[in-house]
């Protein structure tokens, strides 16, 4: 005879399992040859990458905080005596004398040194929790997987 019914063959012993199968395996012969998810080295050298991506955007963001804030600084001056000038010459002499008053340009400097103080420990607390997460993200995404796809079931 031909081979036709070939795949439904087999011997079969008492348990009702034919002989020529792992007993592990379940399925139909398509599923044999599946692999089981991505490669365990995959993710991880994933979370490299990003840690590596994560840390470039940390330190030229670090670097760029005092360039940024004195060119802020240099320019507050400049925006408000030329604030004042507009307002003055439309005939809002009051406003003029009241950024007089509050001597605008001094406040602006402290906001400008307190944000000089403040961003750059922030920016490190903020890197540090990323790399954390970046890091712990191989390890807790499988089981966080794993978890829903039993909810699913």
């Amino acid at each position: 005879m031909g081979k036709h019914g070939y795949h439904d063959r087999g011997y079969r012993n008492s348990y009702g399992r034919r002989d020529d199968r792992d007993p592990r395996i379940t399925g139909g012969p398509g599923d044999y040859g599946v692999p089981s998810g991505l490669p365990r080295k995959l993710p991880i050298a994933a979370a490299l990458v990003g840690l590596v991506l994560w840390s470039l955007l940390a330190w030229v963001g670090y670097l760029l905080v005092d360039p940024i804030l004195g060119w802020v600084a240099a320019s507050v001056g400049l925006l408000v005596d030329g604030g004042k000038d507009i307002v003055s010459a439309t005939g809002g002499k009051e406003v003029g004398t009241i950024l007089d008053n509050i001597y605008v340009s001094g406040f602006l400097g402290q906001i400008i040194a307190l944000s000089r103080v403040v961003l750059k420990p922030t920016i490190l607390v903020v890197w540090a929790i990323g790399a954390l997460i970046l890091v712990a993200a191989p390890f807790i995404l499988p089981k966080i997987g794993r978890m829903f796809a039993r909810r699913r079931h």
